[in-house]
């Protein structure tokens, strides 16, 4: 087999969501050109979890519908595309399979933990295993392995790397070398079907979910504990709490206001592809929706706490320089790592009096409940 497996033809953009971003990468270049938005709508859209463990020092907040690889091959299966799942606890395995991949002019849908990822900036604690991008080249004899990721430009990391990202055994997703092996067809078939069974998925999860931490029910107890926060976590956690709910509402791949944006496309596409009217009211609904969820994740670190402010200021734009992967992104990225380290002992010494903005955002959360509540139930009703 060629030791420089090159796939071309790729065409740059800046992508929301990782796992939808690397689907639209691979099916773009099959000629199979659909919105990442209905992409999204087609996995199952928006969802909700609040999950919080004694192990682990904060709570997760999470705007998506869908766990593990279904999102993914939920996608797949409504387009017409086959889809299986490989993973190997071998590295060896995982690396020649990858190199099959590439080698019979595929490019790879691969998981990897983004601690491991250079071109994150990451600090290595802050592992994530459950993230998907795409791998269209290798070179062995320069030890580089090419990457597109969210980012508008592709990304090269060695070859040790992305054995490291793929091989992770940190959990909660351990990404146990998993590619996706997907069969293409000649065309899009018809998703009117997989439209409406996405949508009604996406309601029963929020209208109906089986506990109490997830849905419009998870809403509603993160309400009542958000108040809470400063008595349950304390110093870094206190601070880790505001920064990964504002993290996982806005930048981490969600198209910002946790997915609400992306949803609310979704229904204005479905609409005409249905031929359903309704819908671009929902979707009117969702971008109110979007608004709050926004205010909620600047609520979390307010204009009115300068070093907050200051440190979700240095945060967007650590995002924008990885969107744009410009010149000299990495090294930017790393400076703004470095004043968020300095900023982040000033916020914990702010943080030993009470956080008095909890309140506000506890509001904006029962705002946002009420909306998605009215939106999914008339959406219920619609298909």
């Amino acid at each position: 087999m060629a030791k420089r497996p090159m796939v071309e033809g790729f065409k740059p953009f800046v992508g929301k969501h990782c796992e939808t971003t690397a689907l639209k990468r691979v099916l773009d270049y099959h000629g199979l050109s659909l919105s990442e938005e209905m992409l999204f709508g087609l996995g199952g859209g928006v969802g909700f979890i609040y999950w919080y463990m004694k192990t682990m020092s904060s709570p997760f907040v999470g705007g998506r519908s869908g766990k593990g690889t279904d999102f993914s091959t939920n996608i797949c299966r409504r387009i017409g595309a086959e889809v299986t799942i490989s993973q190997t606890s071998s590295s060896k395995r995982g690396y020649e399979e990858l190199k099959a991949l590439l080698g019979a002019g595929e490019p790879a849908v691969v998981y990897g933990d983004m601690a491991y990822l250079p071109y994150f900036a990451m600090p290595e604690a802050a592992h994530f295993g459950g993230h998907v991008f795409v791998v269209f080249g290798l070179d062995e004899a320069r030890d580089e392995v090419y990457i597109y990721d969210r980012g508008r430009n592709p990304v090269t990391v060695s070859i040790d790397d992305l054995a490291k990202a793929r091989g992770s055994k940190f959990s909660p997703f351990p990404p146990k070398h998993r590619l996706l092996k997907i069969s293409y067809p000649s065309k899009v078939v018809k998703l009117e079907q997989g439209i409406k069974e996405s949508i009604r998925e996406c309601c029963h999860g929020m209208l109906k979910p089986p506990v109490k931490n997830l849905g419009l029910a998870g809403m509603e107890k993160w309400s009542k504990l958000v108040v809470k926060w400063p008595e349950q976590f304390k110093g870094t956690n206190l601070l880790g709490a505001l920064m990964n709910g504002f993290i996982y509402i806005e930048i981490g791949g969600t198209g910002g206001s946790a997915f609400r944006s992306m949803y609310a496309q979704f229904l204005e596409e479905a609409s005409l592809i249905i031929d359903q009217p309704a819908l671009k009211e929902v979707a009117e609904m969702m971008r109110k929706s979007a608004a709050v969820w926004s205010e909620i994740a600047s609520g979390l670190m307010p204009d009115s706490w300068p070093n907050l402010k200051r440190m979700r200021e240095l945060m967007w734009e650590k995002n924008r320089l990885f969107e744009e992967q410009g010149p000299g992104a990495l090294v930017a990225m790393k400076q703004i790592n470095a004043e968020l380290n300095n900023l982040m002992g000033q916020a914990v010494k702010d943080l030993e009096k009470t956080p008095e903005f909890l309140p506000d955002v506890q509001r904006s959360i029962i705002t946002c409940l009420q909306i998605e509540r009215k939106a999914f139930e008339t959406l219920s009703s619609i298909i």
